[in-house]
């Protein structure tokens, strides 16, 4: 099933949620139809339980740019006061905690690379692939913005502290490659069918993850960056009696006595390969 917009190109298929940014004339940027439209996405992917997971990417050559909604707000730049500075930065986070908060993975595919705002939606991701020869920058420091949306404290945790500073401190270019080294994206392939075959694979690993498993270790993951080690350690109490909770452990232990693997996508279980 496809569903496309002006701004967003949606198709369900086998229980994943392809978000495909079709906005070419804001040059596949972050404007304020793109922002409504992956935030209603989001609370879809929410709600129906039909959806396990989210891939977003960007139409044409697959460049994220940054927060075009700048030039949307007023008719002219100069009409921006300080309430429309908060409330573009508030916009963007809003988005950004609702890609992150999903109980689901979502995917990012950056193949040309992103720049500002697009990638500080890419880093909320649970897993980022791009290519090697892509490009990747938060220019904010050269045009008289702060990258605002997430970008210093996600870019700033992902990346060693020094190597953060100089990346948004000068505002420099990297490339895909050096983004996966430097913790930025997961991956970076040599070339698009690479690429691509590692996401069905990606894809086709998740159809053997519980899906209360993967919500409730990703909220484990979250905790290392929202408190203390002993706040973190209660949050595993609690997931993992969440977890077990669903009753998902039985099938797959089921399913293992018996040399088999459990399928969550399909409910069965199946032949160890």
């Amino acid at each position: 099933m496809s569903e496309t917009n002006l701004d967003l190109e949606s198709r369900l298929d086998d229980g994943v949620l392809f978000l495909t940014k079709q906005n070419e004339a804001t040059s596949y940027g972050i404007s304020l139809g793109i922002a409504r439209a992956l935030t209603e996405a989001m609370e879809r992917a929410k709600a129906d339980d039909a959806i396990r997971a989210v891939v977003i990417d960007a139409g044409g050559p697959g460049f994220h740019r940054g927060a075009v909604m700048v030039t949307e707000l007023k008719p002219s730049l100069d009409e921006l006061d300080d309430a429309d500075f908060r409330d573009i930065v508030h916009r963007g986070q809003d988005l950004g905690r609702r890609i992150s908060a999903l109980p689901k993975p979502v995917i990012g595919i950056a193949r040309a690379g992103a720049l500002g705002g697009g990638l500080e939606q890419l880093l909320r991701c649970d897993f980022v692939y791009t290519l090697d020869d892509a490009q990747f920058s938060f220019p904010e420091v050269t045009l008289g913005f702060v990258a605002a949306w997430g970008g210093t404290q996600w870019g700033g945790r992902m990346m060693a502290m020094r190597r953060a500073q100089e990346f948004l401190l000068l505002g420099e270019a990297i490339s895909g490659a050096a983004a996966a080294r430097e913790g930025l994206v997961t991956r970076s392939f040599a070339n698009a069918e690479a690429l691509d075959a590692h996401l069905s694979s990606v894809l086709e690993r998740l159809r053997y993850c519980s899906s209360a498993s993967f919500a409730q270790t990703k909220r484990c993951l979250s905790a290392i960056w929202e408190g203390p080690l002993a706040q973190g350690e209660a949050t595993e109490v609690d997931a993992e009696a969440i977890a077990m909770g669903t009753g998902d452990f039985r099938k797959a232990y089921a399913a293992w006595r018996e040399g088999q693997v459990f399928n969550y996508a399909s409910g069965k279980a199946e032949p160890r390969t």
